[in-house]
C-alpha cells in the first residue's frame, strides 16, 4: 500500500512538474511573464486534474458550438498556393 502511495506520489510530481515547466516557458516566451501570471501558472500547475477536466470541457463545448449550422459560410481555404 505505501509502495502505491509512493509511486501515485512520485507520477504526480512528475505530471506537475512538466506542466510548470511547459506553461512557464509558454508564458515566458510569449512575452506575457508577470509575476502574477507565473504564481497562476503554478498554481495550476500543482492542480492540473482539474485543470485538465475544465480546459477538456472548455475545448468540448467550443467544438459543440463550431458544429452548429452558421448562416453566411466563408469558402474554404486552399491548403496549396500555385502560382503560374
Amino acid at each position: 500500500m505505501f509502495v502505491a502511495f509512493l509511486v501515485g506520489a512520485v507520477m504526480y510530481g512528475a505530471i506537475t512538474l512538466v506542466f510548470l515547466i511547459l506553461s512557464s516557458a509558454e508564458l515566458l516566451e510569449s512575452g506575457f511573464s508577470t509575476p502574477s501570471r507565473l504564481a497562476s501558472v503554478l498554481v495550476t500547475a500543482l492542480f492540473w486534474p482539474v485543470t485538465l477536466v475544465v480546459m477538456s470541457l472548455v475545448v468540448l463545448i467550443q467544438g459543440l458550438a463550431a458544429r452548429t449550422p452558421r448562416t453566411a459560410q466563408s469558402p474554404a481555404l486552399k491548403l496549396v498556393q500555385r502560382s503560374h
